[in-house]
Order: structure tokens, then sequence, then C-alpha cells
């Protein structure tokens, strides 16, 4: 295992633990929130078969980029207090 894949797995990992401590301090979603959910995933599931799948592939695209994004995001920004870090030691 290489350095860099060691940093992302730890970043990984740490993200996950963050994810799990925002959602137990979230409050329950709405009635509304829970009705407009419903109501796309039954119309999706309504779709036919080629366009069905066309929009799950969207979604699956679309989540599988923001979480390539959050891990590069937090990636450099972990980098940036690490150089700040060792900035203020060495003054």
């Amino acid at each position: 295992m290489t350095d860099q894949e060691l940093l992302d797995m730890f970043i990984q990992e740490r993200i996950n633990m963050i994810i799990d401590v925002f959602h137990k301090n979230q409050p329950d979603k709405s009635e509304q929130e829970e009705e407009r959910i419903l109501q796309a995933e039954i119309f999706i599931e309504s779709l036919p078969g080629k366009e069905k799948q066309l929009v799950e592939n969207y979604i699956d695209s679309l989540i599988s980029q923001l979480v390539l994004e959050e891990a590069f995001l937090h990636r450099h920004g972990l980098t940036d207090v690490l150089k700040v870090f060792k900035y203020i030691v060495k003054s």
C-alpha cells in the first residue's frame, strides 16, 4: 500500500465517522420531505426499462462524482492544515 493509498483510506474513514455523527445530530426528515422522496422513487420505478436505467445510471454517476470531489477537497484541506501546522511549529 502506498502512502497516498493509506492517506486516502484514513481520510475516507474519518469522513465516514463524521458523516455518522452528522446523521445522528440531524432532525428526522419532515413528512413533506419523506413524501417527495417517495414520489420520486415511485416515479423512477414506473419508468420504462431503458429510461429507468438511464435515470438510475445518472444518479449513480452524480453520487460517485460528489464522493470523489468530497474526498479530494478533504484530502487537500488536510494537506493545507498540515502545512499551516508545520509553519506554526517552525515559528
